[in-house]
């Protein structure tokens, strides 16, 4: 009886396998339980639901958790103790939000109920100067026909808003729930940082002693490359973001940009959205300029152009540098499924769930490569760059 051949024998055994029966098995049963685990995936709903409840005050509190560890661990290397570092950091945060709301939100609901009131005067007044600009010339008909269309249409979404509004009970209800919920992250969020702040090292280890030994170091390099990778690009894109604003809302002063609060808060919210961020703010801030004045519309664009050219070429690189190694044209991407599918939760955290998943993509990839260089590299060439570390990782 032939034997069977070497590669037959080297080929099961990259895969897992001890003989072929063995490894037929294997395929069968695993083939066998995601068959059950499809049929009966109704039982994990209420996990679902769990994950739902907990997933948005545990994502706030990692975001806080990598803004404010650095500084923790700063004041714990001169000596203060962790504890003490912490409280006093939530004293003074405490601090800012307060003054933060006495001088802020007044003027941002003063100018935001000025802006909803003003909005369809500007935008009868926009609608006369442009008709004076080209009445007489061929561009009158067409321009009537544009803003004859426009009227229709938001007379069309007044009149479906209306009309949904009749259960006024249900609205009331929604309404009351996501406030609440809303309140309910915010609340819970400083407490579950304020934990993984005291304790992040003992959860750490904790976790590691629940993993098998044979895992554990490939799992705190993991665990380290995803820290510093989500990490640091979390908290540069905050700083990035901070920053754009403060530069935008200087600009708007200068220029005495109307309702220059509000918007400089939206450019700091969308800013936190790689290259597609700044055009979402942009459009808005174009409309009320222009609404306003030719001048303010040119000082507009000024400001713009100056706050790209200081965060492409100080912020950014000072802040974020090439921490990520994520060619542009990925992002975007990235930004065009993740939007796509998740809405602006995927534009918001799509950079940092595809930097989790090419990790261990990465991780899977170079341990595939490690056992090929060990059944075929001797004979076919081996894989480089096979090792799994945070000096490596770069180099993938």
């Amino acid at each position: 009886m032939e034997r069977p051949s070497t590669k037959a024998t080297r080929w099961i055994k990259f895969i897992g396998g001890r003989n072929l029966i063995f490894t037929l098995f294997a395929g069968v049963l695993l083939g066998a339980l995601i068959f059950v685990f499809y049929h009966v995936r109704f039982i994990f709903n209420p996990l679902l639901i769990i994950f739902k409840t907990i997933f948005a005050p545990i994502l706030l509190a990692l975001i806080l958790y990598y803004l404010l560890d650095p500084i923790v661990n700063f004041f714990e290397k001169k000596g203060i103790k962790r504890i003490f570092s912490i409280l006093g950091i939530a004293i003074v945060l405490l601090l800012l939000v307060a003054a933060f709301s006495v001088w802020a939100v007044p003027k941002i609901y003063s100018q935001t109920a000025n802006l909803m009131n003003d909005f369809p005067r500007h935008v009868d007044s926009f609608n006369l100067t442009l008709q004076d600009l080209v009445a007489g010339t061929l561009l009158e008909s067409p321009i009537e026909e544009v803003f004859g269309s426009l009227e229709d249409l938001v007379y069309q979404v007044i009149n479906t808003l209306s009309d949904s509004l009749g259960d006024i009970q249900r609205i009331v209800g929604d309404l009351f729930s996501t406030v609440s919920g809303f309140f309910v992250i915010l609340f819970t969020s400083p407490i579950i940082a304020f934990f993984l702040l005291k304790d992040a090292k003992q959860f750490h280890r904790y976790f590691l002693k629940l993993l098998p030994p044979k895992f554990r170091e490939d799992s705190n390099e993991l665990g380290a490359i995803l820290n510093s990778q989500v990490g640091d690009y979390l908290k540069g894109q905050f700083i990035v973001a901070l920053a754009n604003g403060l530069i935008v809302f200087a600009g708007f002063l200068i220029i005495g940009m109307p309702y220059g609060l509000p918007l400089a808060i939206l450019v700091t919210i969308t800013s936190v959205i790689p290259y597609i961020g700044p055009f979402i703010a942009f459009v808005p801030c174009a409309v009320i300029a222009v609404l306003h004045s030719f001048q303010m519309l040119i000082g507009l664009i000024i400001v713009w152009i100056v706050e790209q050219i200081l965060n492409g070429n100080v912020i950014e690189p000072k802040v974020l540098g090439d921490q990520l190694k994520v060619h542009p044209v990925t992002i975007v991407l990235v930004l065009l499924v993740m939007g796509n599918l998740f809405g602006l939760f995927g534009l918001v955290f799509g950079i940092p769930t595809y930097t989790i998943f090419k990790a261990f993509g990465v991780f899977l990839f170079r341990k595939f490569k490690q056992r090929y260089n060990r059944y075929y590299g001797a004979d076919e060439g081996e894989y480089e760059n096979t090792e799994f570390s945070q000096e490596e990782y770069p180099n993938n």
